[in-house]
């Protein structure tokens, strides 16, 4: 019997060695190595061996990346066209709502002129436009069915305003009636403000240089709720309550409520003020107050909350009357009076060419001389608004005035005081979330909308557009009422229906 070689060890040893394999016809050949002073472990070469192929996939990996992040202009503007164009062929046949309508068209819309600019060559553009029509295109993909009514839209905006969708970290600009999903982040810059409505009937009014974070309502009867992060907000409720969590405070705004909150760029500190109705204001750091209408609190950055303090109540516009007409050559001096509440020691004025006084759009924001008074040189034609706060002795400001509106024409350019002729009024369909009814509509400049008495802010050419809620079950008129400089006014009704379950 032919004597077997010894097997080969898995740890080969240091003196010199040769290590046999048994052939197939019995006979005995070399393997084809001698050790010489060294140790070698098998495993130790198999894990060489993965180390030398993870090594040759990872840089096959990189250069891929490389290749694929520094494509020219032209080759990423065709790539990001070509994915927003998958993403809308991913809508075909799948259940949307009809909410998301507009949406996609605005979508279909970008990606077309996202065609058109690399038609021009415009690479960059072309990009632009191509990938924020796929993230509409994907939103509306992961909404599906889900009505806008679950958590809220903006409602309306002005200058720079932006979303970035949850587990997103690129930003698109926002649009007005454009759907809002938990853990969105609504962003404004310098003049940028914007309107978010929920479905519960509560209004987020947010300020230039803004930041938050939209929270989803669980149940149709649960309340609005945000986490904002910096910047400055007015919480109006309605038939429920609302929360706002920032870093050092959670507050609980009550129904019916008007509520003013402040987070601080550096210090985070929340300033927490209530002109209308009340909330509950729990530090981060413990303890909670209630903060009733007037009054005010600060969480500080340690989370612990001062005590509350009164807040003076908003002056009252006195002259000239709203939507007055002056003529730049014969009547350029325009004074404009109010009446300052007890308490309020001086008055904050601001005149804009915008109902929401963005930053870029003040042409006077001063603490006046006079108290209940200020005299303005008109140099420009144009519709102005205003509003005056009220100053207690330590700078405390109140609650805005109602805003009032004046025109300012060029010679021969005023209305002729026997006019007769009815504002236009065009009123569309109003439209349902809930309880709440949007009604939008166009009229002539210069005239005042009023919807079930309920006064409307009209833009400088005449747009306007207001959330009404009806509480009452079943039909419902809505009547909306325009009424000129003149006095001439028109109305439009509409019958709505609110089913209650």
């Amino acid at each position: 019997m032919r004597e077997q070689p010894p097997p080969c060890p898995r740890l080969l040893p240091i003196v010199r060695r040769t290590c046999y394999l048994a052939a197939g016809d019995g006979n005995t050949m070399a393997r084809g190595f001698e050790i010489d002073w060294v140790v070698v472990r098998v495993i130790t070469l198999k894990r060489v061996l993965a180390l030398t192929a993870t090594g040759l996939v990872a840089a096959a990996l990189l250069f891929f990346a490389y290749n694929s992040l520094h494509l020219p202009p032209e080759a990423l503007a065709r790539r990001a066209i070509e994915q927003a164009h998958r993403a809308s062929s991913a809508l075909a046949g799948k259940p949307i709502a009809k909410t998301w309508n507009k949406e996609i068209q605005l979508a279909r819309q970008q990606l077309k002129q996202a065609q058109g600019a690399y038609d021009a060559e415009k690479w960059g553009r072309a990009r632009e436009l191509a990938d924020d029509a796929r993230q509409r295109f994907e939103a509306v993909l992961g909404a599906g069915e889900a009505q806008v009514t679950g958590v809220g839209q903006v409602f309306s905006l002005e200058g720079d305003v932006s979303i970035q969708r949850a587990g997103r970290s690129d930003w698109m600009a926002a649009h007005e009636r454009m759907p809002l999903f938990d853990g969105d982040f609504i962003r404004t810059g310098q003049d940028g403000s914007a309107e978010i409505l929920f479905s519960d009937g509560t209004l987020y009014r947010i300020s230039p240089e803004t930041l938050l974070e939209i929270h989803r309502q669980r149940r149709k009867s649960s309340p609005a709720s945000v986490k904002m992060v910096v910047g400055r907000i007015n919480v109006f409720t309605s038939s429920e309550k609302s929360t706002v969590t920032t870093q050092t405070a959670r507050t609980r705004i009550d129904r019916e409520s008007r509520v003013a909150l402040d987070v601080g760029q550096k210090d985070k500190t929340t300033r927490i003020a209530a002109f209308v109705g009340g909330a509950q204001v729990q530090g981060a750091g413990g303890g909670s107050v209630i903060v009733h209408s007037h009054q005010r609190v600060v969480a500080m950055a340690n989370g612990k909350l001062s005590q509350t303090a009164p807040i003076p109540r908003a002056p009252t516009p006195l002259a000239p009357p709203n939507n007055d007409v002056f003529d730049l050559a014969s009547s350029p001096i325009i004074v404009l009076k109010w009446q300052l509440p007890g308490g309020a020691v001086h008055a904050r004025l601001q005149v804009s060419r915008s109902r929401r006084f963005a930053h870029d759009t003040l042409d006077i924001d001063t603490v006046t001389g006079h108290n209940d008074w200020a005299k303005l040189k008109a140099v420009a034609p144009g519709t102005y608004f205003w509003r005056v706060a009220a100053l207690d002795a330590l700078g405390t400001r109140s609650i805005w005035s109602q805003v009032m509106r004046f025109q300012v024409t060029s010679a021969g350019a005023l209305l002729p005081l026997n006019d007769r002729k009815p504002p236009m009024l065009e009123v569309e369909p109003a439209r349902q979330m809930g309880q709440l009814f949007i009604i939008e509509g166009k009229t002539d400049v210069g005239a005042t909308v009023t919807i079930n008495g309920e006064p409307v802010d009209v833009d400088a050419d005449g747009h306007f557009r207001k959330a009404v809620e009806v509480r009452k079950a079943g039909w419902n008129e809505l009547v909306v009422t325009a009424v000129d400089p003149s006095g001439n006014e028109t109305q439009r009704r509409q019958r709505v229906y609110v089913e209650v379950y």
